[in-house]
């Protein structure tokens, strides 16, 4: 059954669906080439603005959210009318073992306390590389952590590695200023995409149904040349861009997945948590398009490689 319903998500195109844009780890001051941290914002604003979007940004401290020039963009975007919401200050492992729960929970505190202030300030948590524990300890700890204090996960349906976009785009530009963008947003568009048939596929088989979506992505350099073309091209494909307040509304989101290790992608965690094996393996079994293989990062590498990107 599970395989014929792949056959058929893959030969077809999917129906509309919703979407929602988060965008981890803002705001990433690190010096970039052809477009500094703030030309990035103001780009990034500007294409949300042009397209009446809104974006919910995950902040932390270290990536710069703990400086004037930091605090000042992510006010910027609060004014704006998007969302901030808590990544934690220091953007650890919580399923490394040397990371205690005490002091995860200490730096998710810090890392608060740098944006309750701004306007826009949403009472969501994520976990760094979406990982919610290694042991029961420090998973259930975490989770009854959240609900003492009135706070939600901002759970991922379509998980990303536009990160991995973004490195490469960057070694390029630092050595050739001038190269051609034009094949790094084409990649990007298609991992996107694969990335958004893949989780969706995923979702509908875990749940039954079609939930609206919160794609991850990060404040990089990347989209702050591309988001625009990231939201028309999800729009040409027939997706429509929501609210992430409209997304967080489902109780899909409201879910605490008992997986062990605990995190990842919401439907990844759920079938984890009921121990439904076998989408990925057989996903990648029916693809017929080396593009629809694109949502992994093995995948991804190899063709930036075989492209010389």
């Amino acid at each position: 059954m599970l395989r014929h319903l792949l056959c058929l998500l893959l030969a077809l195109p999917l129906p509309a669906q919703k979407v929602a844009l988060s965008l981890d780890d803002a705001p990433f001051l690190r010096p970039s080439p052809r477009m500094a941290p703030p030309a990035q914002h103001q780009a990034m604003l500007a294409a949300l603005k042009a397209r009446k979007v809104q974006a919910i940004l995950f902040a932390n401290g270290v990536n710069g959210g703990d400086t004037p020039e930091g605090k000042a963009l992510l006010r910027a975007w609060g004014e704006a009318g998007h969302l901030i919401a808590n990544h934690s200050y220091s953007h650890w492992d919580l399923n490394r073992d040397d990371v205690t729960l005490e002091a995860y929970e200490a730096d998710v505190l810090k890392g608060e306390a740098l944006i309750r202030d701004l306007p826009g300030f949403t009472k969501l948590y994520r976990y760094p590389f979406l990982r919610a524990g290694n042991t029961l300890a420090k998973r259930d700890g975490f989770y009854a952590f959240l609900k003492a204090r009135g706070d939600a996960i901002g759970h991922v349906s379509i998980d990303t590695a536009d990160y991995l976009l973004d490195e490469r785009l960057r070694k390029r530009l630092e050595k050739e200023p001038g190269a051609d963008l034009a094949p790094y947003r084409a990649l990007y568009l298609k991992h996107l995409w694969a990335c958004a048939r893949f989780y969706d596929a995923w979702s509908r088989e875990v749940f039954g149904r079609e939930i609206p979506h919160i794609i991850l992505m990060h404040s990089r350099l990347l989209n702050g040349l591309f988001l625009g073309d990231v939201i028309d091209f999800f729009r040409s494909k027939g997706w429509t861009w929501i609210s992430p307040a409209e997304v967080f509304q489902d109780p899909s989101y409201a879910l605490m997945p008992k997986n062990l290790p605990g995190g990842e992608a919401l439907a990844e965690a759920v079938a984890a948590e009921r121990g439904h094996q076998g989408f990925v393996k057989a996903w990648r079994a029916k693809a017929s398009d080396p593009d629809d293989l694109l949502f992994s990062e093995r995948r991804l590498t190899e063709r930036l490689d075989h492209l010389g990107l």
